[in-house]
């Protein structure tokens, strides 16, 4: 449903409350443009269970990040984000989710320098485990949206995912894990990335159904590690007929379960 923000830096109904994890999170996100779903589910319940310290870079309004928190009561969160109105937005999204205590937010641009990153709590080899939703698309050949925030989520510049992982990398310790979600089409760019820095690569592709190409990869690195690259069996969002979700994947949507890869 759509509710009024009083807020000077919000406009009148330009929000929507929805609700994620079978109604466990009510999350506060823009009526129009960049809108959280499925990707940001699946990337928070993605994180290891044995995790404490989490990272979410590009946060946007924080549902893979408190994802993240509901499965896991031990789990503390930093959520960097660089749009004023999502990170007002993560704000009020925490609180009214009974996280505030948990995580943290900060604006700040994950590709600013080390010391700046480091001042906005990005703090170098601390987080157990480090997730990313990156902009999608190189900004260069698509039409971008027309507010800043949903521009800012929804392209990038053409280097940029290679400094996303690097960041992750910077602010991980030494056995973290880092863990993207992404176009498929992005799987060799993410490769290039991940190989250079990390080990024990492991690849979820995500498809529709079950007779599609995959459309997104979930992929998974372990910074110190030599281990070799794994590619998973695919994650089927649907059945082969029907708008149902697939029971896997309903059992993730619902808040009963993690992602067990």
């Amino acid at each position: 449903m759509s509710v009024d923000q009083h807020d000077a830096n919000v406009k009148p109904q330009s929000v929507t409350l929805d609700a994620f994890l079978g109604g466990e999170l009510q999350i506060l996100q823009p009526k129009n443009g960049f809108r959280a779903g499925v990707d940001s589910v699946l990337l928070g319940a993605a994180v290891h269970r044995n995790s404490k310290r989490l990272l979410e870079l590009g946060a946007g309004v924080g549902v893979a990040a408190l994802t993240a928190l509901k499965h896991n009561i031990d789990l503390t969160a930093h959520l960097a984000e660089i749009s004023d109105e999502a990170v007002q937005l993560c704000h009020q999204n925490t609180a009214h989710n009974n996280l505030s205590e948990r995580a943290q937010i900060a604006q700040v641009d994950i590709l600013a320098s080390g010391p700046d990153r480091a001042e906005a709590g990005m703090t170098p080899d601390h987080f157990d485990t480090v997730i990313a939703n990156p902009p999608y698309f190189d900004n260069k050949s698509v039409s971008m949206p027309k507010d800043q925030y949903g521009a800012q989520a929804h392209a990038h510049a053409k280097d940029c995912l290679d400094k996303w992982v690097k960041a992750a990398v910077s602010a991980a310790h030494a056995t973290a894990e880092i863990i993207f979600v992404h176009r498929a089409e992005a799987i060799n760019d993410l490769l290039r990335a991940y190989d250079k820095r990390l080990g024990d690569i492991t690849i979820l592709p995500i498809m529709s159904r079950p007779d599609q190409p995959a459309s997104r990869v979930l992929i998974r690195g372990r910074k110190g590690s030599k281990a070799p690259t794994t590619m998973l069996s695919p994650l089927h969002l649907h059945g082969a007929e029907g708008r149902e979700s697939s029971p896997k994947v309903e059992r993730i949507l619902q808040g009963h379960d993690c992602l067990h890869w």
